[in-house]
């Protein structure tokens, strides 16, 4: 009887750990299931179609607009949670060309696995 509790607590213990994927990176968000990729390909729509006409949205090329930063220059270079919060407050930059853009929350959630996705895949 002793040695079914054991083995009872010990795989409840091993179904609670985290995944291989969310312990390496420490991001709750990332799984293992193509969530987190998904999203980013929910998000490459609204970029493509909401910010590609300035800003270069892939891993390589220049932006249409050269004062409009590359988004995988954003991703290795911003604070990817400051970027959250500038999302969810509402997208309103100083320069003037830039049109004020508010996105729902679930928005907001495919948005930074896109940038995720552009900051790992920049710095293999």
């Amino acid at each position: 009887m002793r040695i079914l509790l054991v083995a009872a607590l010990a795989l409840s213990a091993a179904a609670c750990a985290p995944s291989p994927e969310i312990r390496a990176t420490g991001d709750a968000r990332l799984d293992s299931t193509g969530m987190e990729a998904a999203a980013a390909e929910r998000a490459e729509l609204i970029v493509r179609s909401n910010c590609s006409g300035c800003h270069a949205v892939g891993l390589t090329g220049a932006s249409p607009l050269p004062s409009a930063p590359p988004f995988r220059e954003v991703a290795a270079r911003r604070d990817l949670f400051l970027l959250e919060e500038d999302f969810g407050q509402g997208l309103v930059t100083s320069h003037p060309d830039m049109p004020p853009y508010r996105y729902r929350a679930s928005e907001i959630d495919d948005l930074m696995a896109y940038f995720r996705r552009l900051e790992r895949e920049g710095r293999l």
